[in-house]
């Protein structure tokens, strides 16, 4: 199996990040600029300026000093972002141990225009959309609802809301290969919990999406995605290119 990432999605978002920052920045620059011409040049007459002038000048001087730091901290995140996804890596160098080179598992997948996606294996079975986390506790998932066990044994709506966010990747996905002519491709989904018990606890009661600790996620999928093949491999190889090529 390959275990790889797009290196145009990894660099897009880099640049996106760089130039929300330098617009951030000349905005920032221009209305704190603005706001200290008026205090130095006064455009209404009179000595004392009248209390909604002084608000304007101050205003300006505040937001634009605010929305250059906003700009700076873009840049910063740009520059020091982490470009790989370990938890998609961890998983992909799992699945690498049990499945042949017709599969293919893409990490960090971020195709224009579509929120990003940590992961999705691409085989002869078809796409399979991953929703990784690392969260630890005790947690129980029926239909989408999640709950967290606190430590006084009370449960509580959980602070996580992965079937969610994983039907949202699942439906991204289908649009993408749908625009592409790739409707054919059945695609599904997992969330993964990557912590081992008893770190991690997961109870399941009919799922919108499966849910699966890392190390049993192979005998998980067995009984469902990896149950039958359902397309061929010209087929696989061509929703890999183009998400490749994304």
């Amino acid at each position: 199996m390959r275990n790889i990432a797009p290196a145009r999605a990894l660099a897009r978002r880099s640049r996106w990040y760089l130039q929300l920052a330098i617009i951030l920045v000349v905005i920032g620059t221009f209305l704190a600029a603005l706001g200290l011409f008026l205090f130095v040049i006064q455009l209404v007459p009179g000595p004392n300026p009248p209390g909604w002038y002084q608000a304007v000048r101050t205003l300006l001087l505040i937001a634009g000093v605010v929305v250059a730091l906003a700009g700076i901290a873009a840049a910063i995140r740009a520059l020091t972002r982490k470009t790989e996804n370990d938890l998609a890596l961890q998983t992909g160098n799992f699945l690498s141990q049990y499945l042949d080179e017709r599969f293919t598992f893409i990490r960090n997948i971020n195709p224009p225009g579509l929120a990003y996606i940590d992961a999705v294996l691409v085989g002869p079975p078809g796409a399979l959309v991953f929703r990784i986390l690392d969260n630890v506790g005790v947690f129980a998932n029926e239909a989408a609802n999640w709950l967290e066990q606190k430590p006084d044994g009370q449960w509580f709506p959980a602070r996580i809301s992965p079937t969610r966010e994983a039907v949202e990747d699942i439906q991204h996905v289908r649009d993408f290969l749908g625009r592409h002519n790739l409707g054919d491709v059945p695609v599904y989904g997992i969330i993964v919990f990557t912590k081992e018990a008893p770190a991690v606890s997961v109870a399941v009661k009919e799922p919108v999406v499966p849910v699966s600790l890392l190390h049993s996620l192979v005998d998980n999928l067995r009984s469902n995605y990896l149950a039958k093949d359902r397309i061929p491999q010209e087929m696989v190889s061509a929703a890999v290119r183009r998400i490749l090529e994304q």
